[in-house]
């Protein structure tokens, strides 16, 4: 289905592009064609790379500078697609009265040119941005039956993949450990290829530190790449999974759960249970559900819970696919929501998935939540 989509996709941009763009300019026919191939390059990128290099599907085997252009060019495009668009609603009246104009052609194309310019220079900077280090991003959330202050530091959809390696995970753990938290959260999406493959890169995960330890869940990707091979290695390195269960770490100030996700059924591993994940939870201290999906948050105010801590969305990456991305998420997708008595925080995610690296005016985070005892 992904394939498909992916080459449906890929026909949609090449075609459009290749009417609107490549077809109006004022060239010889060969130099149209020749234009035809970095379009092909950004529209196709996965089938060609695929086909030429072999490997997976979407980690197909070839030089990183030559994923990396055509992963700008299939960005260019998609930026591209959603400007044209715009200005084919923009132009419909003064095209439906002056359809044979001279000046309102002209102006198409130079509209047309400026929008091209603007979807590469776009692509561009959302792909250095995308591929920067996180910063820290600090929230104060009050919670009801907390009695003390709880630090907690939220890591989410870390994505190691070949751009991501340990020099990246170190200066995390590095900026996650200055934070002095009471637990370290890690919400998901570890990884995006194969434990003898990216083993090293999350290797440095090994040296988070906090009071009471380091607790995760498991996100869609980490169910693609062989997951149980994935969770032993991780447990070695100190992190503990909460797969449908709870604990109450150090002293016991709260409740941690964690809910495993829908794409577990891929890999013949349990869904997601709420009610077993809170299955003997005390009801006189507050609970924090880990969930790396946030679509589960109604049900999660119906049981009490009292902040759901979340990524997968990566904060909706830019304009417009925000908007996007809240539809298919229950309308979370960056920052902090109230369900009834529930809080939810929906994080911009600490890394990116190398499928779609484009971050616009939403930064990558590491967050630091500062529960304090609320009414």
């Amino acid at each position: 289905m992904f394939i498909v989509g992916t080459i449906g996709i890929g026909c949609v941009l090449f075609c459009y592009t290749l009417w609107r763009i490549i077809c109006p300019l004022p060239l010889r026919w060969w130099w149209k064609a020749l234009l035809c191939v970095p379009l092909g390059m950004g529209a196709f990128r996965y089938p060609l790379l695929y086909a030429i290099y072999g490997g997976h599907f979407f980690r197909p085997a070839c030089p990183m500078a030559v994923e990396l252009l055509c992963t700008w060019l299939f960005m260019a495009l998609l930026i591209l697609l959603v400007l044209l668009l715009a200005l084919e609603i923009l132009l419909l009246l003064p095209s439906l009265i002056w359809r044979r104009s001279r000046k309102l052609r002209r102006t198409r194309f130079i509209l047309c040119s400026l929008a091209t310019l603007l979807a590469m220079s776009s692509a561009a900077w959302g792909m250095y941005q995308a591929f920067a280090l996180p910063e820290v991003k600090e929230i104060t959330i009050p919670l009801p039956k907390l009695l003390h202050p709880v630090r907690l530091a939220m890591l989410t959809d870390l994505h190691a993949d070949r751009y991501k390696q340990a020099e990246f995970f170190h200066e995390v753990v590095a900026r996650t450990n200055a934070l002095q938290a009471d637990a370290i959260v890690i919400t998901g999406d570890f990884e995006d290829g194969h434990l003898y493959q990216l083993a090293p890169a999350l290797a440095p995960l090994r040296h988070l530190k906090s009071r009471w330890g380091t607790f995760a869940v498991h996100g869609n990707h980490d169910y693609f790449s062989g997951h149980h091979a994935w969770q032993r290695y991780l447990n070695s390195l100190g992190i503990r999974f909460l797969n449908n269960e709870h604990v109450q770490p150090g002293p016991g100030h709260l409740v941690l759960a964690g809910v495993t996700d829908p794409a577990a059924a891929r890999d013949n591993c349990e869904a997601p249970n709420l009610e077993k994940a809170l299955d003997r939870a005390p009801q006189h201290k507050p609970i924090v559900l880990l969930a790396h999906q946030p679509g589960i948050a109604r049900e999660a105010a119906r049981r009490g819970v009292a902040l759901q801590l979340s990524g997968h969305t990566h904060g909706g990456m830019a304009p417009g696919v925000r908007q996007l991305v809240a539809r298919f998420n229950d309308g979370l997708v960056q920052g902090l929501y109230q369900r009834g008595n529930t809080w939810i925080y929906v994080s911009n995610a600490t890394g990116i998935w190398s499928g779609l690296p484009l971050r616009l005016f939403t930064p990558a985070e590491i967050t630091l939540i500062q529960l304090v005892p609320g009414n």
